[in-house]
């Protein structure tokens, strides 16, 4: 009997009963090649998943800034990445960033969204992780100088 946690390579009789291949060599033939477009088949499905996480994660080297407001020690950006053509709200993105002024923005060539650890260090030249982030909508422009005011 056959342990179903062990699995061996079927007997030729059981083969012949549910394969319709005309000798073993063939059958071995044919799952390799099933085998190999299973392989083909998730590799696609990988390279697809790829791309459409690629299409909504802005690509934070190119942004355009559309707002600020500067609450101290809060600064309020409205920021539209044109490289996230699968993002809400077309791209746009409210920030809440601690500590940071206008003029180091200027500086900045870089504007990640995500949150990142904020005891990683950084670059001047890069945007530190935002402290908050909201819909990049008027509403959402509205709440997060709201929430930068209320945390003052």
């Amino acid at each position: 009997m056959n342990d179903p946690f062990n699995p061996t390579a079927p007997e030729p009789s059981l083969i012949a009963s549910i394969c319709r291949c005309s000798s073993p060599q063939e059958h071995a033939r044919r799952a390799e090649q099933s085998a190999a477009e299973s392989v083909r088949y998730a590799e696609q499905r990988a390279e697809a998943r790829v791309k459409e996480l690629q299409a909504r994660t802005p690509n934070a080297d190119e942004y355009d800034i559309e707002g600020v407001e500067e609450l101290a020690p809060y600064l309020v950006l409205k920021v539209r990445y044109p490289s996230c053509k699968a993002c809400a709200y077309e791209g746009v993105k409210v920030l809440v960033i601690h500590g940071r002024t206008l003029k180091d923005v200027i500086t900045w060539k870089r504007i990640d969204p995500h949150f990142r650890d904020p005891l990683l260090p950084f670059s001047l030249r890069e945007a530190p992780s935002p402290v908050a982030r909201f819909p990049g909508s008027e509403s959402g422009w509205k709440d997060a100088i709201e929430w930068a005011k209320s945390k003052r």
